[in-house]
């Protein structure tokens, strides 16, 4: 398998909302064109950042015939995440990306026991697109080890696995025994040692906001120059630890509706509301978004 297509930065795109909680093409395709701007790979279709657990089978398939087709028109990856759903419902959707012509299908597990996750990932990769299993232990609940990962890894149609987890000596361990498989790094906070460890790319919820400082950092760690990142990097901690005293989700929805990408971005019931994050703070993590993605252009 060619993996050029899948490498680099790939953005989980906001699915934004009115005030009805109903979708906001208008604002997807601003966002879409942004993050194309910016120099991103790819877009990660319907995750858990394109609150997809929360659009109806309607919404999830009218977004991916939005944007899988201008991707492919672009040469840049489209991966469909099918997952948080009924089976049915997720081998229905893996079988309608793969006919828009998408990549890859990508889906978060089930709650079941090993044996029937990896039944799952069967179903879905018997409608005929790749697959991209999901290890989230933070939201599954479920810790696999490399015996559990094998299960999934080993399955004909299964060609990678996003890890979102601390654990970067089991990212190491896979990608040190699966070589020709796609590994993405898939949280912000470990978007460096992810990448400095093997990863193929990143899929992570703040690109959204910091794309071309995301662009910058994985063409500097590829290119061998991860000495070059290691300043950008440390701001970029310190910003999501302030970032963070309000809770990751409600600061990033606060930012992207102060910044006019989403009304909102993720449909009620929600604890966010425009004004949670006060003016002050506000002001200061706006303006540390434009210092860095400034800082990170001047790369």
């Amino acid at each position: 398998m060619d993996k050029t297509i899948f490498s680099g930065v790939i953005a989980p795109i906001v699915n934004p909302c009115f005030e009805d909680d109903t979708l906001d093409e208008g604002s997807l395709e601003q966002n879409f064109d942004r993050l194309m701007a910016a120099g991103v790979n790819g877009l990660y279709i319907n995750g858990g950042t394109g609150d997809a657990a929360n659009l109806t089978t309607e919404e999830r398939m009218r977004v991916a015939e939005m944007l899988v087709p201008r991707l492919k028109a672009m040469h840049k990856a489209a991966i469909v995440h099918v997952g948080q759903t009924t089976q049915r419902e997720a081998v229905k959707l893996a079988a309608h990306a793969k006919a828009l012509g998408a990549d890859a299908v990508a889906s978060i597990p089930p709650k079941k026991p090993w044996p029937q996750i990896v039944e799952y990932y069967k179903a879905l990769a018997a409608a005929g697109a790749p697959v991209i299993v999901y290890y989230i232990p933070g939201v599954t609940g479920m810790t696999a080890g490399m015996p559990e990962l094998r299960m999934m890894l080993d399955i004909p149609g299964v060609i990678g696995i996003k890890m979102s987890d601390f654990n970067i000596f089991l990212l190491r361990s896979v990608m040190l025994e699966y070589p020709d498989k796609v590994v993405y790094s898939g949280f912000d906070e470990m978007l460096v040692p992810g990448l400095m460890y093997g990863a193929d790319g990143c899929i992570g919820t703040w690109i959204n906001l910091f794309p071309v400082m995301y662009d910058r950092i994985y063409r500097s760690v590829s290119e061998g120059h991860a000495d070059r990142v290691s300043k950008l990097m440390n701001e970029f901690t310190a910003f999501l630890a302030d970032a963070w005293k309000y809770g990751v989700i409600d600061t990033f929805e606060e930012l992207m509706h102060a910044k006019g990408y989403a009304g909102r971005c993720f449909r009620r019931p929600s604890s966010w509301d425009p004004g949670k994050v006060d003016a002050e703070t506000l002001d200061k993590l706006l303006a540390g978004i434009e210092r860095i993605e400034n800082e990170a252009a001047g790369m």
